[in-house]
């Protein structure tokens, strides 16, 4: 009898333990979704108002970069305000299916100077296109993503279609992809590798595979420069992407493989003898990227990627970084640090505007190193100074370049 009490006793101990809650049917497509980027997000970014059916979040910021680039020769600083805005508008409520939404993403920068404007300082440079990703241009607006997303299988299964912007689905590294609250540089916000495309027309399709894992594959136009029409003439080229995600540990960590092909039709002239033709430009690649949170306050990612001739961006890359919370009593405030490698090669055979032949850069390469501090001061403000050194910026031998940067953002 005493040892039946004691069985008893044991098992109604078992019975009070808190169990793992499960992960519910479609919370990773949830989770993959910008407007709700989870638990390690600033507090302004979960702010969904689901009652209405209405989610949006605007990012304000102002930068001043001081920056020394022997490779122009130039030094000074350079003044920007960007805009960020992000809407969800609920169109058809579907509880058991999750619904369809509306995507509205717009972006914009402008110089506050005149050198800004007339001179073009502060414009990109270097292989990993920008120092700020989201400087695109002294006075630039346009709208990278007008989107409708659609849920459907039990919201196991989502589809999204329209003018699309590819960056914010594929290779989506949490720590390393808002300029506003990370790194500034294109390098490693986004993978260099992959055609990330945006502003033209396109779809994706998202599907859950239980609770750990997903797949999505997405194809788009090409050639619609940003603020153009996306059904102009000029799209005519093509690209096909697919991503495998895993989550593992308890969800501290992902793991992401994403392939690609992409064709790229070009308009070519020869200014000797004014000639004009149409060349078809194909590359192909695979990325991988793993990230990782080792504890509360410390969060790794590493991302590596290789294509063969590219049109635009990289050959190969290879980057780091960490997001660390320095004051366990500050949720907001983190240190962040990356280092990357990235190789270029120019495909043989092309010529510049003289008609000469392009310097093939297959065994050059640039790295770049940077790092910043977020001080979250209030929930709508936060300054984040930061510091970049490139090394060879567009394959420039033995030249360096140092981007000293303050930024403050607002957020709503």
């Amino acid at each position: 009898m005493k040892l039946k009490k004691i069985a008893m006793c044991v098992l109604a101990g078992l019975a009070s333990l808190p169990v793992a809650a499960s992960a519910a049917q479609g919370d990773l497509l949830q989770k993959m979704d910008l407007m709700n980027p989870g638990t390690d997000a600033p507090a302004y970014k979960v702010k969904a108002n689901q009652k209405t059916g209405t989610q949006w979040h605007v990012d304000v910021a102002y930068g001043v970069h001081n920056m020394h680039r022997s490779w122009f020769g130039e030094h000074g600083a350079v003044n920007y305000t960007l805009i960020h805005g992000h809407l969800n508008q609920r169109l058809i409520q579907d509880d058991v299916n999750g619904g369809t939404w509306l995507h509205v993403e717009f972006i914009g920068s402008w110089g506050l100077e005149k050198d800004a404007v007339e001179a073009g300082k502060g414009n990109p440079f270097g292989t990993v296109t920008s120092y700020h990703r989201d400087l695109v241009g002294p006075r630039d607006f346009y709208f990278p993503e007008v989107a409708i997303k659609h849920f459907f299988n039990g919201k196991k299964a989502a589809i999204v279609a329209g003018m699309v912007k590819f960056g914010d689905y594929f290779d989506a590294v949490s720590i390393a992809g808002d300029t506003y609250t990370s790194f500034m540089n294109s390098g490693f916000c986004n993978s260099t590798v992959l055609p990330l495309i945006d502003s033209n027309l396109g779809a994706i399709l998202q599907v859950e595979l239980g609770a750990r894992n997903y797949v999505m594959a997405g194809v788009t136009r090409t050639g619609t420069n940003p603020g153009y029409n996306p059904f102009g003439p000029d799209g005519s080229g093509y690209n096909v992407m697919a991503e495998w995600g895993h989550h593992f540990h308890q969800d501290k960590g992902i793991v992401k493989v994403t392939p690609f092909f992409q064709m790229i039709d070009v308009p070519c002239v020869d200014i000797r003898t004014n000639t004009h033709w149409r060349e078809h430009h194909r590359t192909g690649g695979v990325l991988g990227s793993v990230q990782y949170a080792l504890c509360d306050n410390l969060t790794v990612f590493v991302r590596g990627g290789v294509a063969t001739e590219q049109r635009w961006g990289n050959a190969a890359e290879l980057s780091g970084g960490l997001r660390a919370k320095l004051i366990p009593s500050r949720e907001d405030d983190y240190l962040g640090i990356a280092y990357g490698v990235f190789k270029g090669k120019n495909p043989a055979g092309w010529v510049d505007d003289q008609g000469e032949p392009w310097t093939d850069t297959y065994h050059c390469r640039e790295t770049v190193l940077e790092a910043y501090y977020n001080l979250q001061v209030n929930k709508y403000f936060r300054i984040m100074p930061h510091i970049q050194y490139i090394h060879d910026p567009a394959y420039a031998d033995n030249n360096d370049s140092v981007v000293a940067s303050l930024q403050c953002v607002f957020s709503f």
